[in-house]
This record gives C-alpha cells, structure tokens and sequence, in this order.
C-alpha cells in the first residue's frame, strides 16, 4: 500500500469508527503550545492540565480521582484507537509516538501526524512496534504529569490495558467470525508487546453460543460520580460483574 494510501484509508477508517477520531497529516504549527496541540517534541503540561482543571470545573462533585482518570484516558484513547484502526484495517502503523493531539476544553478529539510515513510488516511485527511507540508515548504524557500532581504507573497501567483490551472486544464486535483462539492469542500479544501484565487476560472472557468477547475492566473511570451517570456495564463495580 503506497503512503497516501495508507493514510487515506487510516483517515477514512477512523472517521467511520467515530467522527472525533478524525485525522490529517500536518506539520506542526510554531505555536502548537498556544494552540493547545499535545505531542511528545514540546512540553504539554500546560495544556493536560487546563483539561484537568475544565474538568474539575464541569464536574466538581465527582472529585479528584475522576478527573485524574478521565485525564488519563483522554490522553490515550486516540493512540490505541489509531494503533488498532492501523494494523487491522490498514496492514501498516504510523509512528504513534509522533501523534500530535488537539485538546477541546472538555476532551481530546483529532490527531495529525507531521509525515506520511508509516510502518510495514507482519501483523506481530507491528504489535510489537505499536506497545514499543505507545509506551514511549505514554511514559512522556506521565512526566508532563508529574510535574503538578502524582499519577503511578501502575494506575495509568491498568487504565491502558484496560483500553487496549477494550479495542479487541470492538474488533470482534466488527468482525464478528474471528474465533475465541484469534482473538485470546491477540490479547496475549497486545499485553506482552505493550510490557504489561500477561494474567490481566483473565478480564477477558469469549462466549460460545453467541461469538463474542466481553471484558470486565480491572479499573473504574468513575464515571459514575459525575452527577447523573451510572456504571458502566464493563466496570468491575457493577452488581453483574461481582464474582
């Protein structure tokens, strides 16, 4: 697949998958930080933490816990989203530690990429290369981070494998006739390639009868202190996922 083919499709893709993934290659403007761009060449703590602050600020009550994780999980969705869109649809993967991000006051909706180039190879290679690009990734948002408030990496490591988990649960719900072997072995070599815990595949689960994979996060996004919202139905607090 030529480059501008790749990223066409990419592009396309990802519109489809929801319309706040939307993409475009760009270089970066000379006054990203103003602009509120996150990427890994400049320093972002600025820009995470006025999106930690707008979100203190539309949901007060739900308190600090909610907005470090939604935060959190802002930063990341679109790379493991991007990453998933790239190898399964695209057979290729762009350099995800370029990402750059476009910060709304609430969310984090849109990414570009300076280049058209990309990465080929085998479906593993490119696992591989995509836990070693998400890590250097998410190892800068965590420093941005730490330099106004604590966040651990064993927290923000749960929240990606819950994240990366919760794509091949989309993957199968989009291509519905690949098989519990396929998908339980994906997993495995999600978690190994992105350095976190092998066991966290035991959240996973495949039903027969109706060919699916379901998930029980090993985290909550406490979504649910914010006033007005519930559970989700993933989340290892709801009554149905208490074992």
């Amino acid at each position: 697949m030529g480059e501008h083919s790749f990223f066409e499709h990419l592009f396309k893709h990802s519109k489809a998958v929801t319309p706040y993934l939307h993409g475009q290659i760009k270089p970066l403007p000379e006054n990203s930080i103003e602009q509120a761009i996150i990427h890994i060449e400049q320093s972002s703590s600025d820009s995470i933490q006025r999106l930690f602050d707008n979100l203190k600020q539309s949901h007060p009550e739900a308190g600090s816990a909610y907005w470090l994780t939604r935060t959190w999980t802002l930063l990341c969705w679109q790379p493991i989203y991007v990453a998933f869109i790239a190898i399964y649809s695209c057979r290729g993967l762009p350099p995800l530690s370029s990402i750059a991000q476009h910060v709304q006051p609430n969310f984090i909706s849109g990414y570009q990429f300076p280049s058209e180039s990309y990465y080929e190879g085998t479906e593993q290679e490119l696992i591989d290369r995509a836990g070693k690009e998400l890590n250097l990734l998410f190892d800068y948002f965590r420093q941005e981070m730490n330099q106004w408030t604590r966040i651990r990496p064993g927290f923000t490591r749960h929240l990606f494998a819950d994240g990366v988990l919760g794509c091949l649960v989309k993957l199968n719900q989009n291509i519905p006739d690949l098989s519990d072997e396929y998908l339980l072995n994906q997993a495995q070599q999600w978690l190994k390639a992105c350095e976190l815990p092998e066991k966290l595949i035991r959240s996973l689960s495949y039903c027969e009868s109706t060919k699916t994979l379901t998930l029980v996060r090993t985290s909550c996004c406490l979504v649910y202190k914010c006033q007005g919202r519930q559970l989700c139905r993933d989340c290892p607090r709801h009554p149905e996922n208490k074992r």
